[in-house]
């Protein structure tokens, strides 16, 4: 009986309309950012014969990179462009995901790769939208058996799905983030035994450039 007098019926009324039309308009802003994709996505770009020769050629040139003996001059520079990273994960990333026994959702979904001043983006798309990633690829101080050791951090910063925000454990289920789990160590080791160490990395629009280093004999 209070309730009433102080909050009459008609005023209560609008009360909850005004509170609905708030619940509506915030659910049609998620729906419309969540299926908006990044302007830089792009669902047209597909594989070709001339791309997935490229992009064999591409691999095997990293893979070559990495492998060659290179004496005493251990140390050494390596720059891979935003173009051969978006062809190889368009031509190349669904063999891999394959390999890997992912599912043919997992492996049929579009990858690209945007690169600009000292961040990079990833998306994928999934069943909804585009998931995206953003990764501050950065070297870190580590203290490890009394020393101190350089690391390499591609922690994801922020994510999305389509252009709305949201916590970054999320988006795991959307954008395929192993790819870079083998990364945070900076440590790769061969096939002979030697090890290839990530010195620094400097993400650039366009591009990504990073200095590396050899072992140079086995360990």
């Amino acid at each position: 009986m209070i309730e009433s007098e102080v909050f009459p019926k008609p005023l209560r009324r609008r009360r909850w309309i005004v509170k609905f039309t708030l619940l509506l308009c915030f659910l049609a802003t998620v729906f419309v950012l969540s299926k908006r994709s990044p302007s830089w996505f792009n669902h047209q770009f597909t594989s070709d014969a001339q791309m997935e020769s490229r992009s064999a050629d591409f691999e095997q040139g990293l893979a070559a990179q990495f492998t060659k003996v290179r004496g005493q001059d251990s140390a050494w520079s390596i720059r891979i462009p935003e173009k051969d990273m978006n062809e190889w994960l368009t031509s190349r990333l669904p063999k891999w995901l394959e390999h890997q026994g992912k599912s043919d959702q997992e492996c049929n979904r579009k990858v690209q790769v945007r690169c600009r001043e000292d961040h990079m983006d990833i998306a994928a798309e999934n069943s909804w939208s585009v998931g995206v990633l953003e990764f501050t690829p950065k070297m870190q101080s580590t203290t490890k058996d009394n020393s101190t050791v350089e690391t390499l951090n591609v922690a994801p910063t922020s994510a999305a799905i389509g252009c709305m925000p949201i916590p970054t454990f999320i988006i795991s289920t959307f954008v395929p983030t192993d790819i870079f789990e083998s990364l945070n160590s900076s440590q790769f080791r061969l096939a002979d035994g030697r090890r290839v160490q990530v010195k620094d990395i400097e993400v650039l629009p366009g591009e990504i450039r990073m200095q590396l280093e050899t072992s140079p004999a086995k360990n």
